[in-house]
């Protein structure tokens, strides 16, 4: 039971966060320091400096490629939202007369996860939060938000995946194919579980959410296979805002609100990833692609969606950057960008530095090994829940890849199911990262007027839907097992 080590720095986070209320440095660093002893006792190996070496170096490259999107991504945020994004948002919403469990689900599964999907961290909750607060009470609002928010598998232009599929050793489009049939039918519930926190609604809406459900999965799994990983969440959401539009009743306001200067950098966005994505494929044809790399993790600098975050960003800055100036508060951009980046940042390298000398002491092999004698089905259950325990703790589907991603695809391995048990683990802690502290924090700081009441209940009901995703995550895998099996 010496493998049941490997999972001490995740335990030691959970007591420093919920036991003694620490922040997401803090814990990270408990966590290093555990990995650093567990490393320095020799249990799986003698400890080495070119170990430690290997583990920092890798780490770096990691940080490189998430760094690479953290950044650029809150620097969008930051940009669109000083130029008035939120607020056009309202305005079409305001514009579509649609019901109060329509206009629910919109907001929740449409805008929600194309927000979340191109931003990530938990920023749609800023978005989300303040127009449900505007169509239903303050319980639905919490509720419907983070519905909104279970499809953090796609979050952040799917950032985690691609890092997901680095530390399996699996090719981006393998892994991406697999995640839509992990997380593809939670999505598919998403929308009739708008529901519960809506109040008088029909047979009719709930025909209507199943029908959205079945339109944002499917919107995910096309943008996934025809454009890429990165689009696949601003897909299903696009789709799901596109529907809503065609069935809603309009009025004439409609086409002023979608033709407004402060929403085009979305399309702007999607338009230049596909654009990115292209023009990469056709400059690696010529044999450029320059790369970060260790030889045991490897980050292809052009291929960042990070490069069509900064440079919309940039063009809108620029194009309107009296506007910005005027809305900043006094506070530069850049130093916002900082401010809102640091932590997270500094959280990430941490636990990158813990999960890579975890991989390096032989840790995770050994945790992967005792899965592998527990049986396929026990295993593929293991996995899941251990992946979960990874979001949970970290609040990130990143940190929560980077802990035991290389261990759920060994155990994979020795089933012949790498990329089902890779795209489980990528799936388990991206839905439950929502639950975490940190996406709490986003969501309780969106809400005006906090009351005491609203910590039970933001965790109660984050902590619901995240078990409901990992039964729907272990049935799902249980189902595809044994498919493979006969």
């Amino acid at each position: 039971m010496i493998a049941l080590f490997a999972l001490l720095p995740c335990a030691m986070v959970i007591v420093a966060v919920m036991g003694f209320r620490q922040s997401g440095v803090i814990a990270a660093a408990i966590a290093c320091l555990t990995a650093l002893a567990i490393w320095l006792s020799a249990i799986y190996s003698a400890p080495a400096l070119l170990q430690l070496g290997q583990t920092v170096t890798d780490a770096l490259v990691i940080e490189a490629l998430v760094a690479s999107v953290v950044l650029p991504g809150i620097f969008f945020v930051v940009t669109s939202s000083r130029i008035g994004a939120p607020q056009a948002i309202a305005t079409v919403m305001g514009a579509l007369e649609l019901s109060l469990p329509r206009t629910a689900i919109l907001i929740a599964t449409g805008i929600g996860v194309m927000v979340e999907s191109l931003t990530g961290y938990g920023v749609s909750l800023l978005v989300t939060v303040p127009l449900l607060l505007n169509v239903v009470d303050r319980r639905c609002a919490i509720g419907l938000a983070l519905v909104g928010m279970c499809l953090m598998p796609w979050g952040a232009l799917s950032v985690a995946a691609l890092l997901g599929a680095e530390l399996a050793g699996l090719p981006v489009a393998t892994l991406a194919a697999e995640i839509v049939w992990t997380s593809g039918p939670v999505a598919a519930f998403l929308p009739a579980l708008c529901l519960l926190f809506v109040p008088k609604w029909t047979v009719s809406d709930l025909a209507y959410g199943v029908l959205m459900g079945v339109v944002l999965w499917l919107g995910i799994g096309l943008g996934s296979h025809w454009i890429g990983v990165e689009v696949a969440g601003v897909a299903g959401g696009m789709a799901v805002i596109a529907l809503s539009a065609l069935v809603a009743r309009r009025n004439e306001g409609l086409g002023e609100a979608l033709s407004a200067p402060a929403l085009r950098p979305y399309p702007m966005l999607i338009a230049a990833v596909i654009l990115q994505k292209w023009a990469v494929s056709e400059i690696a044809v010529l044999g450029f692609s320059p790369e970060l790399s260790t030889g045991r993790v490897t980050f292809v600098l052009l291929s960042s969606p990070g490069i069509a975050l900064f440079v919309v960003a940039l063009l809108f800055w620029f194009a309107q950057r009296q506007k910005v100036r005027e809305t900043s508060n006094g506070e530069t951009i850049s130093s916002e960008v900082f401010r809102r980046a640091w932590r997270a940042l500094a959280s990430i390298l941490l636990f990158m530095i813990t999960a890579r000398l975890l991989v390096t002491c032989g840790a995770i092999s050994a945790l992967s090994d005792l899965l592998a004698n527990l049986g396929a089905y026990t295993a593929l259950a293991a996995v899941t829940i251990l992946g979960a325990t990874g979001g949970y703790v970290t609040g990130t589907g990143l940190v929560g890849n980077a802990l035991f991603m290389t261990g759920a695809a060994a155990t994979g391995a020795n089933f012949d199911a790498t990329a089902l048990f890779a795209a489980l683990q990528h799936s388990a802690t991206s839905h439950t990262a929502m639950s975490a502290l940190p996406v709490a924090a986003i969501l309780l700081a969106a809400l005006p007027n906090r009351q005491s009441s609203d910590d039970h209940l933001v965790m109660k009901t984050a902590l619901s839907l995240a078990g409901f995703s990992v039964i729907v995550l272990i049935l799902g895998g249980w189902l595809q097992l044994y498919m493979a099996s006969n």
